[in-house]
């Protein structure tokens, strides 16, 4: 009996994943950025971001960038461990703040960045959704991988 997906519905739910994580990203950069507001707050005033959305706006990168880091990490090599889910939780983190990082420098010009508090501003910060990224990849690893136990039961469940 082979109850192995087609391939092109593995590639829907993969793509179907990877818009979840995506989302999830994106819901957990707008939780970790409501409570570091205060920093996040000064860091969006600086880079011209209005202040009753500066928030939010700050998180939407990780919708993105959580989508593809998934797909690469998790969904195309096929195996949604742990590990992997923790990595993608920390290059979403890092790779988002990079990405605001990158825009303040373009705002601002390499040398500011350079000024002592604000890499140390910068440094906490990244190290804060550091920590936040990988405690947040493991719960939706987990239920991806509940989701393929459940998904490969109900199809042997079927096949008989």
């Amino acid at each position: 009996m082979n109850t192995a997906l087609p391939a092109d519905s593995r590639f829907t739910t993969a793509r179907r994943w990877s818009l979840y994580a995506g989302v999830y990203a994106l819901g957990c950069a707008a939780l970790t950025a409501l409570l570091l507001s205060d920093v996040l707050g000064l860091f969006a005033d600086v880079v011209g971001l209005p202040p009753a959305v500066g928030m939010p706006l700050l998180a939407t990168p990780a919708l993105v960038v959580g989508a593809l880091v998934w797909w690469a990490l998790v969904e195309r090599p096929d195996a949604p461990t742990y590990l992997r889910g923790a990595a993608f939780g920390l290059l979403t983190a890092l790779l988002t703040g990079a990405l605001w990082t990158a825009w303040f420098v373009a705002v601002w010009g390499l040398e500011m960045l350079a000024a002592g508090p604000v890499r140390l501003l910068v440094g906490f910060v990244l190290g804060a959704v550091a920590v936040a990224g990988v405690l947040v990849g493991l719960p939706i690893t987990y239920v991806r991988r509940r989701s393929r136990r459940a998904s490969a039961a109900a199809a042997t469940a079927n096949s008989l």
